[in-house]
């Protein structure tokens, strides 16, 4: 699986350096990263950087294509993909100072009233956790943040910072705070309406794998329940991200290749080929090549 999902990937590079989210395409930034990512180390993603230099906005941003010029949350894995290289250049210092800087709105807070009332909360969550955004000056999700922290992560090494170490602590916070009552998570609330929700494998394996290296029950019922989801044998991103997720938090499971095809999309191809045993995700976790 991982020679064809590599194969199908590099015949989808565009001749300007880019990915597209479907063959044909015109490249956006987040299976740009992606791919570039799956390919670390090969001139396809080499191309890639070269295409995102000219992306990068003012605000160390990079954006989700040139036609919108609205700063991406996948800026987080151009980071990782720089990292992963040993690029330690103007371009990942501007980004990552973005990244510091941004912080979702806050939200869960209840009104005098409604704690006057004892109303239930809409969400139950802690809004003090300060994480990342879809989109700047909205509200926190799971994914945004696992990127985001991970991005920190790997580059707290070569950047160092209190301001950096808060952010990392309050990201890996915000997603233990998000874990449902089944141990997993979803994209972003646990509890509605005092209705307690069910976790999503997509979303409990990005939980996982913003919060490898760390140890702990909250940790362990998240295995044990992404486990759960991949009894249920998912497919499709699902099983690419639970198979990233297993290998970085060192899981013995039963493996089972991603099937891919032309149909595929180039971000699910992408994470197929990362979650490989010899994959990207040792990169994406932190480890040598």
């Amino acid at each position: 699986m991982g020679a064809e999902a590599r194969t199908l990937l590099l015949s989808r590079q565009n001749p300007d350096g880019g990915w597209g989210f479907r063959a044909g395409q015109s490249s956006w930034l987040e299976p740009t990263a992606y791919a570039a990512l799956a390919l670390a180390g090969s001139h396809a993603t080499r191309r890639a950087l070269d295409l995102l230099r000219g992306w990068q906005g003012p605000d160390g941003a990079w954006v989700t294509c040139p036609e919108t010029r609205q700063p991406g949350w996948a800026t987080s894995l151009v980071v990782v993909v720089k990292c992963a290289r040993g690029e330690w250049d103007n371009g990942w210092r501007r980004a990552l100072e973005w990244l510091v800087r941004t912080e979702a709105r806050r939200t869960g807070t209840q009104s005098w009233l409604d704690r006057l009332l004892r109303r239930e909360p809409v969400n139950e969550l802690d809004a003090s956790l300060t994480a990342w955004p879809w989109t700047p000056g909205t509200a926190a999700w799971i994914e945004p943040t696992v990127h985001a922290v991970r991005a920190l992560e790997l580059s707290f090494p070569k950047h160092g910072g209190e301001r950096l170490r808060e952010r990392i602590e309050l990201g890996r916070r915000m997603i233990l705070d998000r874990q449902c009552r089944d141990g997993g998570w979803n994209y972003g609330n646990k509890r509605v309406l005092g209705e307690d929700l069910e976790s999503f494998p997509e979303c409990t394996a990005l939980a996982l794998i913003g919060l490898c290296g760390g140890k702990g029950p909250e940790v362990e019922r998240g295995i044990r329940c992404a486990m759960d989801h991949w009894r249920r044998r998912p497919r499709g991103l699902a099983q690419a991200l639970l198979r990233v997720a297993f290998r970085m938090h060192g899981v013995a499971f039963e493996d089972r290749p991603v099937e891919v095809n032309g149909r595929t999309e180039t971000t699910v191809l992408a994470l197929a080929l990362i979650g490989e045993p010899d994959g990207a995700w040792r990169l994406w976790k932190g480890e040598a090549a």
